[in-house]
């Protein structure tokens, strides 16, 4: 994928978790400096906020351990927003932290995780883009398309 592509994707790819954001309540902020924070969301209305790494698969990576970082990224077409260290803890239990690149290297993605992860992750998920999408559209009193 060229470097424009992959800019566009990331875009993209946070500009629909933004969106699911959204419909939970959050608010998002773009910081000035990426420090490992790509962007953050903060709700109001109980104040919590979330430093949001986004991923294009399932990651862990050392350099974010301790830091409470959430991770945001997809499996299939569901999104997830999981407490980076959280996914630490399902990857030793499920024996991920065991391989070479995560030993080694420090880190460890794949895109179609474990039973085991997913299971793990599955309270982390948003719900699906078409719902948020179809909500929005009935609560703008739009009528759609084909209908």
């Amino acid at each position: 994928m060229s470097r424009y592509r992959s800019q566009v994707r990331e875009v993209i790819n946070r500009n629909t978790v933004v969106s699911l954001a959204l419909a939970q309540g959050y608010n998002a902020f773009l910081p000035v400096y990426d420090g490992g924070v790509d962007f953050i969301l903060y709700r109001e209305s109980d104040g919590i906020v979330r430093k949001v790494q986004l991923k294009g698969r399932w990651t862990i990576d050392r350099k974010y351990l301790g830091r409470d970082i959430w991770i945001a990224f997809p499996i299939g077409t569901d999104w997830y927003l999981m407490p980076h260290d959280e996914m630490v803890a399902s990857a030793n239990a499920d024996g991920t932290t065991k391989s070479a690149s995560w030993t080694e290297g420090g880190s460890y993605s794949r895109p179609h995780p474990s039973r085991a992860i997913a299971a793990a992750c599955a309270s982390y998920r948003f719900a699906a883009v078409a719902d948020v999408a179809a909500e929005a559209i009935t609560d703008a009193g739009i009528e759609a398309r084909g209908s």
